[in-house]
């Protein structure tokens, strides 16, 4: 049987590099407060998985357990252009988020609670990202016009 050109380029499965020290330490120091989030990475690309693809992630946000918000991203910048969307579940209800979200962006706080897409481009700083509530599943994804997810700072 003759292999097929493009399978490579098919993802079933998340391959994406393990997350960074400071990540991981900004997530175990929510769980020690009692505030974690249920998700479920589901896939993810970049330079490294299959040769000249720029970087895409997704996952899911099943809910928020504990009293408080979750954050899980520390404010940094990129030397590309990068695009975040969260998309509500709620059938009867497309555009709402079924949540509520604070995002920094350049300094300003946005609270988010409709499906959208954030374009943030080149250097400017954004995050954190703090899940606030969640009432019905989030799909959050990211993709930058760079080969691998890179922060400045």
């Amino acid at each position: 049987m003759t292999e097929l050109k493009y399978a490579k380029n098919i993802l079933i499965e998340d391959l994406m590099p393990p997350q960074s020290p400071e990540y991981i330490k900004l997530m175990e120091e929510q769980k020690k407060a009692g505030n974690t989030i249920d998700r479920t990475l589901l896939l993810g690309i970049q330079d490294s998985i299959v040769k000249g693809s720029f970087f895409a992630g997704c996952e899911l946000l099943w809910n928020l357990t504990g009293s408080g918000p979750v954050n899980i991203e520390l404010a940094h910048t990129h030397d590309f252009d990068e695009i975040i969307g969260l998309v509500g579940s709620i059938k009867s209800r497309p555009r709402d988020l079924g949540g509520e979200v604070e995002f920094w962006m350049g300094g300003e706080q946005h609270i988010i609670t409709h499906t959208c897409l954030i374009f943030i481009p080149q250097g400017v700083e954004h995050c954190p990202l703090i899940f606030r509530m969640i009432d019905s599943p989030i799909f959050m994804f990211e993709a930058g016009n760079n080969t691998v997810y890179q922060k400045i700072r």
